[in-house]
């Protein structure tokens, strides 16, 4: 009796088994196909689109770089007149403030002669007087026969040192009570030093006239650049905050390196009517073409740069190419460049450039 039970329970268990087995290939099965009808879906597969750009086609040309220097404002030193008082003094008026415009004739200042200086005047005239009078003593007795010929000569040698102190001390001015000192000519006033009621001393510079109808501007190169230039050279200044700009040209090139500050002095002649519109010590900042150089030129909107540098796209074949390039000269609009290669196209992308990567299909209109 037991051996129909044994039987039946094995039968009931391969029957559970193989239903196990028939449900786990079922959605192991419906499960697959999902994930391959997911792994085809368009949403998934790489899709490379078409970009619409600009081109035109590169030349060959010639490019002018432009060196790029700043420099100050200032005078030709043989149209600068030095003031000095060459006898010590007291300031009693000062007519004019650092930086002041002044007409030719205008006063400065006025000084008056120190008491040392006064009294060193009339000692000299005083002996000028006497020794004048010793000669005429001494002649009229030369004339009686009471007086040698070396007697005379010796009076007159007096006479003439006395007169010599004389001329001296009037060329310094020692006999003018006081004394206003004018302007040469129509300039500005630079380096004043000079307060009513301060002493002056002999020789020493009050201030300096400096005309404005020949400027010059000194300028500091790159020792790269000035040893591409020569005078003559055309050069355009204009201030650091703008405005028109003002033609002049190259005076002269240093020829030596400023151990300071490491750059090459020049100096470039300003207009006479330009001039008049600069202020003296005023920062200008000079424009200067170089000689031209020789290369392929783009606009300045094909060129790009990233990590590794500026580049350019070419166009072969309906495929943008990158290329990295060496930029040799870059102006607003137009750049020349070297390191292209031809057979990656000769046609260069100007627009719509940004958002394009190496192989990146494109339509191409012509600007």
């Amino acid at each position: 009796m037991k051996r129909p039970l044994v039987r039946w329970t094995t039968l009931a268990s391969v029957l559970a088994t193989i239903l196990i087995l028939a449900g786990i290939g079922y959605y192991a099965g419906l499960f697959g196909a999902g994930e391959k009808a997911d792994a085809n879906a368009p949403g998934d597969a790489e899709i490379k689109g078409t970009a619409t750009v600009t081109t035109v086609e590169v030349t060959q040309g010639m490019l002018s770089p432009t060196a790029v220097a700043y420099g100050t404002v200032s005078s030709s030193p043989q149209n600068s007149y030095v003031i000095q008082i060459p006898r010590d003094g007291v300031f009693k008026a000062v007519n004019v403030r650092d930086g002041d415009v002044v007409r030719s004739g205008q006063p400065i200042v006025t000084v008056v002669t120190a008491a040392a200086n006064t009294t060193a005047f009339e000692q000299a005239k005083s002996a000028a007087d006497f020794a004048a009078r010793d000669v005429q003593r001494v002649e009229r007795l030369f004339a009686e026969k009471l007086a040698t010929n070396d007697q005379v000569a010796t009076a007159r040698k007096a006479l003439e040192d006395a007169r010599i102190q004389l001329d001296a001390q009037s060329k310094i001015g020692a006999g003018a009570g006081e004394e206003i000192i004018r302007a040469p000519f129509d300039g500005v006033v630079t380096g004043l030093m000079a307060v009513p009621g301060d002493k002056v001393q002999a020789n020493n510079t009050i201030a300096t006239i400096v005309s404005r109808s020949n400027l010059t501007v000194q300028l500091s190169l790159e020792p790269e650049d000035s040893a591409k230039l020569a005078p003559g050279a055309a050069v355009k200044l204009s201030n650091t905050f703008g405005g028109d700009a003002i033609e002049g040209k190259l005076r002269s090139v240093g020829a030596s390196v400023d151990p300071m500050t490491h750059l090459v002095k020049a100096l470039c002649d300003v207009p006479a009517a330009a001039g008049a519109h600069l202020e003296l010590g005023a920062t200008l900042v000079a424009h200067i073409e170089l000689p031209p150089k020789q290369g392929i030129l783009v606009p300045r909107t094909a060129l790009l740069e990233d990590s590794s540098g500026p580049y350019i796209f070419t166009i072969s074949e309906d495929t943008a190419h990158k290329q990295n390039v060496k930029v040799l000269v870059e102006t607003d609009d137009m750049a020349l460049i070297d390191g292209v290669d031809p057979a990656l196209g000769t046609k260069v992308v100007v627009n719509n450039n940004t958002e394009l990567d190496d192989d990146t299909p494109v339509e191409e209109t012509k600007s």
